[in-house]
């Protein structure tokens, strides 16, 4: 998971210390009767008079060190399920300490994170190449030969992507804001509390990033249209003509329901599993992938990867993970013929589902089974419910198909049981006699 964190920690860690390399050189260089030095020893603030260069790169390599502890704590926190409680608390009682191992840590941090942003591309590239596409461009261009993008959702996307990128320059002022406090507060209560006020308003800001998309995510919950949603995915990640995939998740999710597993299995290439939540999404998606593919070798790989997944979420955490794993294994179940089960799992998720979607593909499934167990009367409600339902999710022209057939066998039976009705031939010449 860390590997797709490198990129950020390194864009932090270099932000930082110019930021801090600024503020020092503003101090030294605005200010020609040093007066805001008296605060320093006299020795130390004879020394930056004389050597303010070193002295800039010295307040960089501080206030780097200070984000390079925040980021530190929350690669803790999402590899080791660390309780935040634990980091505030170290950051209370031994915050020169921390500020020193941060700093002395700017340099490997920054090593480490060049090392797997490297280990990261070279990763990417080789799918792709075993995949036989060159990127995102190529992915949306494969796409592009089995459907077509709708213009009337470019306005929505970049709506969103305006919302989103107003988030991020709210996100980096927010950066900026704490880094002035750092330097001219000498309060260190007050540093914690600015500290700790900025983490509490950075994970507001990343709920309100994250709901920037929801326009586009309701035209798969609600509408049932995943070529929209997707359409509208490809608009957001367009800029200057480039193309580089966001929300890669909901884009396979969008696949898998046109029927397409092997492309969703290739947009997932770039998916970034950063934190125990993304890997358990990741191998959700890559289990319906495998099930549509017949895969049965990846499935159970699948439910074997997600089974180690822990959400540090407490009771919520818990229920989301076993709402997971137990969709891998209703999927593993539905492969090995398991119907009775699956079907009791269905209809329990027909109970509690919330959208639309979710609907649909529960009742598709309980149509399937009862078509299979040959109780064509209930297959053929459920099948009308997803052509109700389903919009234009690809199982709703395999319900029509199934109804079709359903129609067709109702019409035989109705001619064997006319038939039966009938008088025997013989036993009306014997009546005559």
């Amino acid at each position: 998971m860390w590997k797709y964190r490198c990129k950020t920690q390194l864009i932090t860690l270099a932000l930082a210390f110019v930021c801090g390399a600024l503020m020092v050189g503003i101090v030294l260089y605005a200010d020609p009767t040093y007066a805001t030095l008296e605060f320093l020893p006299p020795e130390v603030a004879a020394y930056a008079q004389g050597n303010k260069i070193a002295m800039c790169a010295s307040g960089g390599l501080v206030v780097a060190g200070i984000a390079n502890i925040i980021l530190i704590g929350q690669l803790l926190m999402t590899q080791f399920q660390i309780s935040p409680l634990f980091i505030y608390l170290f950051l209370f009682l031994m915050p020169s300490y921390l500020v020193l191992i941060g700093s002395a840590l700017v340099i490997p941090m920054a090593v480490l994170s060049i090392v797997g942003i490297v280990q990261l591309k070279t990763g990417r590239d080789a799918a792709f190449r075993k995949a036989r596409i060159t990127g995102d461009a190529e992915l949306v261009r494969i796409y592009e030969l089995h459907h077509k993008l709708d213009p009337q959702y470019r306005p929505m996307a970049e709506e969103c992507r305006h919302n989103a990128s107003r988030a991020a320059w709210i996100y980096a002022l927010g950066i900026v804001a704490v880094m002035c406090v750092l330097f001219f507060v000498n309060n260190i209560l007050l540093m914690m509390l600015a500290i700790m006020a900025y983490m509490l308003i950075f994970n507001y800001i990343a709920r309100y990033r994250a709901s920037c998309m929801i326009p586009i995510t309701k035209l798969l919950y609600e509408q049932c249209d995943p070529e929209a949603c997707i359409s509208a995915i490809v608009y957001y990640s367009t800029r200057n003509g480039k193309i580089r995939l966001t929300n890669q998740a909901l884009m396979a999710q969008c696949l898998i329901y046109l029927n397409d597993p092997q492309l969703a299995q290739d947009v997932l290439i770039t998916y970034p599993r950063k934190d125990a939540a993304s890997v358990l999404t990741y191998w959700f998606l890559m289990s319906y992938v495998y099930y549509l593919l017949k895969d049965e070798s990846g499935l159970e790989r699948s439910y074997e990867e997600a089974q180690k997944v822990r959400l540090n979420f407490g009771h919520t955490g818990v229920m989301i993970r076993s709402e997971e794993l137990n969709s891998i294994k209703n999927r593993l179940d539905l492969m090995n013929g398991d119907f009775s089960e699956c079907k009791r799992y269905f209809l329990q998720s027909l109970k509690t589902a919330v959208f639309p979607f979710q609907k649909a593909d529960a009742d598709y499934y309980i149509g399937l089974i009862s078509f299979v167990q040959q109780d064509y009367s209930l297959a053929a409600m459920y099948f009308n419910q997803v052509v109700q339902t389903g919009g234009k999710l690809y199982f709703v022209q395999n319900a029509r198909d199934y109804l079709e057939k359903i129609e067709q066998l109702n019409v035989v039976q109705e001619q064997e049981e006319l038939q039966a009705s009938l008088p025997c031939p013989a036993d009306d010449n014997a009546q005559v006699q």
